[in-house]
């Protein structure tokens, strides 16, 4: 069962940041996907980790893109 949403909030994100023109925030993925942000935080981790998507800083907001 964990598995499935996991998936779920892994695509969600991948198509929030597809449709993405600039880097996205972890709140606004939050807010786009309707999901906690430390949940969505955990999963951008991960898919940074799978090679999928990349995080940066900036100031003090964990923003996310789309690797190339």
């Amino acid at each position: 069962r964990k598995a499935i949403l996991g998936k779920k909030i892994e695509s969600g994100i991948l198509e929030v940041l597809r449709g993405a023109k600039i880097p996205v925030s972890t709140r606004d993925i939050a807010l786009k996907i309707g999901r906690a942000w430390h949940s969505v935080q955990g999963h951008c981790l991960r898919l940074q980790i799978d090679e999928k998507i990349i995080g940066y800083r900036i100031s003090n907001l964990n923003v996310w893109e789309i690797k190339k």
